[in-house]
C-alpha cells in the first residue's frame, strides 16, 4: 500500500466526517481552473486549485492544489473525466499524468477520459508541502519492541517525529485526513465544471473513493477501487490478515524458487536461507559497502518490499538474499532507501495514515499480544506489513486520529468495482470482499495474482476495470482473472 517503490537495480533476473454540508465545495470553488502547458511534456495542462486548509472554516487560510489534466486522444469518444489516484499514501498523481500517461494508463483510457491527476494536500508539488524535521524511520528504535521500555522508547520516537511535523509544516499535519482529501477532490470537480466524475483508486486510492462515495455518492459516475482496503476493518485484525498475506507470498516466492532453474536460490531450502539471515542480521546488521549496515528488521521489510512486486521482481529477491548471505546487502539497501528513508514520502505516509486510522494500541500489552499473534501466523516474515509499520508507527502520534465513520454501509451510489488480488502481500483479498459487501450495489473481481493490484498487471483484469469505467457496467457475478498458465519472465532489470 506504500509509496510504489521504482526500482532501477541491475540483478541477474529482474518494485471526523466534517461539518458542513456536501455543497459547500461545489459553491465556493467553480470559478474554473486556469491551465497552463506543462513545460515540455506535450498534452499535459498544469493547474493549481486554491481549497481551504480547514473545510469547517472555509474562509480560512488556504492551500494550493497541484492538478494536471490530460485530455481524451479521441474526443468524439470521449465519456467523461476520469480521476486518478495511485495510492501510497504520498505518491503524486500529477506526476504520473503528465509524465508517465502511457505506462498508467491503458490506450483505451487515454483515448476515453480526460485523465486528471491531483496530488493530495501536503504531496508533490501541493504546496505547503508536508515535511518532518525528524526522519519518520530510525533503526535504533524497533518496532517490534521486547519489553516495556523498548515500547515507551517507540511511543517517544512517533511523538517527536510527529511534533517536527507541525513545527516544519505548521497546522497542515492536523488537516491531512482522507475525508478532507476527498472534500479537495470535489473542489476540483466543481472547479472542472463536471457534475459527475469517474475515478480510479489503488491500494490508499481506494480508501480515498470510499470516502468520496461515502461523502458525495451522486457525484460519482463510475468508479474502480484496486488493492481495496476497507477501514471498516479494526487494526487488530488489520495487522493480523496482513501479517498472513504477507507469509502467503513469501511461501509462494519460495516454491516459485524450488521450480525456476533461473532462481538464484534453486535447489536450496529457501526458508531455511532465509531464516539463518534474519538471525544473523538480529545478531548483527548486514553490511552495505558504502552505507549503513542493514538490520533485521530493515531486510523483513525491503524483502516485503519486492514482495508486492513479485512475480516480476522475484529474481531480484533471490538474488538479493544470495549477495547478503555473502555479507553484502547493498540490493536491500536500495530498496531500503525509497521504502523507509525518503523523508518525503515517508513524513506523509505516517502523517495521513494516523489521521486515518486509530491503531487501538493503549499501551505495551496490546502491542505484546498482537506480536504474539503476528508472529504466530507469519513464522518466517514475523509480521512485518505496512499495516503493523502504520499501527506501531502511530502510537504516540500527537494529532489525534479523524474521527470518520467508516462502520455504516456505503449507498446510494451507482455500480462500484472493487478489485483484489488472491495473494497480494500489501491488501489481502478478504479486505476488497469486505469492502465489495459494504458499498450497495458493487461488485467484485477477483484476479488470482501475485503482488499488489491487478491493473496494468494483469490483462484480463486491466480489460474488465476499462470496460467497466467506460461504460458502467461491472463484470459478472463471480468473475475470476485466471492466472496465466505459465508466471511472466522475471525481469533482467
Amino acid at each position: 500500500m506504500k509509496r510504489h517503490v521504482m526500482i532501477g537495480i541491475a540483478v541477474s533476473v529482474a518494485v471526523p466526517v466534517l461539518a458542513g454540508g456536501a455543497s459547500a465545495s461545489a459553491q465556493a470553488f467553480d470559478s474554473g481552473v486556469s491551465w497552463r502547458a506543462c513545460a515540455d511534456r506535450p498534452g499535459a495542462e498544469c493547474g493549481v486549485v486554491e481549497v481551504p486548509l480547514d473545510w469547517n472554516a472555509p474562509s480560512g487560510p488556504k492551500i494550493k492544489l497541484s492538478v494536471v489534466r490530460r485530455k481524451a486522444t479521441d474526443p468524439s469518444a470521449r465519456v467523461g473525466t476520469l480521476f486518478y489516484n495511485p495510492g501510497g499514501p504520498g505518491v503524486p498523481a500529477a506526476l504520473l499524468v503528465r509524465d508517465y500517461a502511457a505506462d498508467t494508463f491503458s490506450e483505451e483510457l487515454r483515448r476515453r477520459f480526460d485523465l486528471v491527476g491531483i496530488d493530495p494536500r501536503g504531496v508533490g508539488e501541493s504546496l505547503p508541502a508536508l515535511r518532518c524535521g525528524q526522519p519518520v524511520h530510525n533503526p535504533e528504535i524497533s518496532q517490534f519492541p521486547r519489553n516495556k521500555a523498548g515500547y515507551d522508547r517507540l511511543v517517544a520516537w512517533n511523538a517527536a517525529v510527529g511534533r517536527s511535523c507541525l513545527e516544519s509544516t505548521g497546522p497542515l499535519p492536523a488537516h491531512l485526513d482522507t475525508g478532507n482529501v476527498a472534500r479537495d477532490f470535489d473542489a476540483v470537480r466543481a472547479a472542472l465544471g463536471e457534475t459527475k466524475i469517474s475515478f480510479f483508486g489503488k491500494s490508499y486510492g481506494s480508501m480515498l473513493g470510499a470516502q468520496y462515495a461515502r461523502l458525495f455518492p451522486g457525484r460519482i459516475r463510475t468508479m474502480a477501487l484496486d488493492g481495496a482496503v476497507d477501514q471498516a476493518v479494526p487494526a487488530s485484525r488489520l495487522v493480523t490478515d496482513a501479517a498472513m498475506a504477507v507469509e502467503d507470498s513469501f511461501d509462494r516466492f519460495t516454491a516459485w524458487c524450488a521450480r525456476t532453474a533461473t532462481c538464484a536460490l534453486h535447489g536450496r531450502d529457501v526458508s531455511q536461507v532465509w531464516d539463518r539471515l534474519v538471525t544473523a542480521a538480529e545478531r548483527a546488521p548486514i553490511g552495505v559497502p558504502g552505507g549503513r549496515p542493514l538490520t533485521a528488521e530493515e531486510l523483513r521489510y525491503s524483502a516485503y518490499a519486492l514482495l508486492t512486486m513479485t512475480p516480476e521482481f522475484a529474481g531480484g529477491l533471490a538474488t538479493a538474499i544470495t549477495q547478503a548471505e555473502q555479507g553484502d546487502a547493498r540490493l536491500f539497501a536500495t530498496v531500503r532507501a525509497q521504502a523507509l528513508d525518503d523523508p518525503v514520502s515517508t513524513a506523509a505516509y505516517r502523517s495521513i495514515l494516523c489521521q486515518d486510522i486509530d491503531p487501538g494500541i493503549r499501551g505495551y500489552a496490546d502491542v505484546r499480544k498482537r506480536m504474539r499473534q503476528i508472529r504466530s501466523a507469519a513464522p518466517h516474515m514475523l509480521g512485518t506489513s505496512e499495516f503493523w509499520d502504520m499501527t506501531v508507527g502511530c502510537a504516540g502520534w500527537p494529532i489525534p486520529p479523524a474521527r470518520l465513520r467508516h462502520q455504516s454501509p456505503i449507498t446510494d451510489v451507482p455500480p462500484i468495482l472493487v478489485i483484489g488480488n488472491t495473494h497480494d502481500p500489501a491488501t489481502p483479498l478478504r479486505w476488497a470482499r469486505s469492502l465489495s459487501q459494504r458499498i450497495q450495489g458493487s461488485g467484485l473481481l477477483i484476479n488470482d495474482g501475485d503482488g499488489h493490484t491487478a491493473y496494468r498487471r494483469s490483462a484480463c483484469a486491466t480489460e474488465h476495470i476499462d470496460t467497466y469505467l467506460v461504460t458502467g457496467t461491472l463484470p459478472a457475478t463471480g468473475s475470476v482473472c485466471a492466472q496465466p498458465a505459465e508466471p511472466p519472465v522475471a525481469r533482467t532489470r
